[in-house]
């Protein structure tokens, strides 16, 4: 494990140490990490349990199962990790349409906002409040949930907008927006 950019970072198959696309993501979720201990700080006073990142190639075992490239970028939170093949953000560009540095960080956002749901709690009463509910209002609350997390992605979004004018260039929105409907998983959840 190595800290870089205040962030804990896992690799399994490691890309190379100055791979653009690894920096990149070890960058966003530093950024992601410095923003969430702000808010936990003041909205809760207490410290930010940052995620553990591991990139990855091909399939991984978690403590979730199988991890496979085909299913994108997940985080596990039973050991409270991201995990991340770099070669979905290829596929991210080719496949959705969804290009630009921050339709990528976009992602990366989203699997921390399913991190602050687990820190948070969000998880485990929405797993006991689904096992006592009809699949049909198991499935309207988990769009709920994924809604959530798009939302804390988009507070990431505005905090690093805040603090970095350049951050967010022209053009930037809409290929976030682009990611969020192609690969939220309110939608994946729609369409299973």
């Amino acid at each position: 494990m190595t800290i870089i950019n205040g962030a804990q970072v896992l690799q399994q198959s490691r890309p190379p140490a100055q791979d653009a696309g690894a920096v990149f993501v070890r960058r966003v979720l530093g950024n992601t990490d410095r923003t969430w201990q702000h808010i936990f700080r003041a909205q809760f006073n207490q410290d930010y349990p940052a995620p553990k990142l591991l990139m990855f190639s091909g399939g991984k075992q978690t403590a979730c199962g199988m991890g496979q490239t085909a299913m994108g970028p997940f985080y596990c939170p039973a050991d409270r990790k991201v995990y991340i093949d770099l070669s979905f953000y290829r596929e991210l560009r080719d496949h959705f349409g969804a290009g630009g540095d921050l339709a990528q960080a976009y992602v990366i956002a989203h699997e921390v906002g399913h991190h602050v749901q687990n820190v948070l709690g969000i998880m485990d009463k929405v797993d006991r409040a689904r096992s006592r509910m009809s699949r049909e209002q198991a499935n309207a609350l988990s769009v709920r949930v994924a809604l959530q997390v798009d939302c804390f992605a988009g507070v990431w979004a505005a905090v690093a907008q805040r603090d970095n004018a350049k951050l967010i260039e022209p053009g930037d929105f809409e290929q976030g927006l682009n990611a969020a409907v192609a690969i939220g998983d309110d939608r994946l959840q729609q369409q299973s």
